[in-house]
């Protein structure tokens, strides 16, 4: 992890300068970035919502695709639709978010988790946020990806949202039960068994979380993202959250 600990100073080094305004092209800016790591060059977009100034201390939500997604041009996760729902309703979503592809036949593990967090700090450092509303999200194999992130960086990020997720890995339960965490799943999710969402959140419990929500949509299976991040309820329960709160 010594790339994500450079950036890391790189960020606290630079600090944020007085608001500046970025030049045209709202509402909203996809920037195109790419990231090596270990000598693997990764894409990634950031994007800024309208009114984005340098300086201010906006939230930062990086958020982890599905498979569907995966692929090296950069642009396919500026569709999903944590982006959707934030160009569709700028006022649910004033936050710069981190939107990195996955590579074709990879997870969001290993090397991979590790490019997507170095690109979360590299987007901290250039484009500025709050420190203590740096949130995390993840749709389907970026459910996963996003809950093992979370286990391994849980002081990182204030609050995440995991949609039609599997959850194998049952010893995040230990470094999770302290994170305001919401899952949603489909019962008739045909690709990713409604129990995954339903075992982890007893685990969870049993474990004493007293943070973690869960919300079943009856008949409804695995492609949920549009209902989930185009739901109010979602913006204004995650912008609630705050690190040190």
């Amino acid at each position: 992890m010594g790339s994500v600990t450079l950036v890391l100073v790189a960020w606290v080094l630079a600090g944020t300068p007085e608001a500046e305004a970025l030049p045209g092209g709202f509402p909203g800016t996809f920037v195109a970035k790419t990231l090596t790591l270990r000598s693997e060059t990764y894409n990634y977009s950031v994007y800024l919502p309208p009114g984005y100034r340098r300086g201010l201390a906006w939230p930062v939500i990086l958020s982890l695709h599905g498979a569907d997604s995966r692929g090296t041009d950069g642009l396919r996760p500026r569709t999903q639709s944590l982006a959707g729902a934030a160009r569709a309703h700028p006022e649910r979503y004033p936050a710069v978010l981190v939107l990195p592809q996955c590579p074709p036949e990879r997870e969001w593990s290993g090397e991979v988790a590790d490019f997507a967090l170095a690109a979360l700090e590299r987007t901290l450092a250039e484009y500025g946020g709050d420190p203590a509303r740096v949130y995390l999200t993840g749709q389907s194999m970026g459910a996963r990806g996003a809950v093992q992130l979370a286990a391994r960086y849980p002081e990182r990020f204030a609050a995440l949202v995991a949609v039609s997720g599997r959850y194998p890995d049952r010893s995040v339960v230990e470094k999770l039960k302290g994170l305001p965490l919401w899952m949603w799943h489909g019962d008739a999710d045909p690709v990713a068994p409604v129990s995954e969402s339903r075992t982890l959140l007893e685990l969870l419990k049993s474990a004493g979380s007293h943070s973690v929500r869960y919300t079943e949509l009856p008949g409804l299976g695995h492609e949920l993202s549009d209902t989930v991040y185009l739901d109010e309820a979602v913006s204004t329960w995650l912008f609630a959250q705050r690190r040190g709160k």
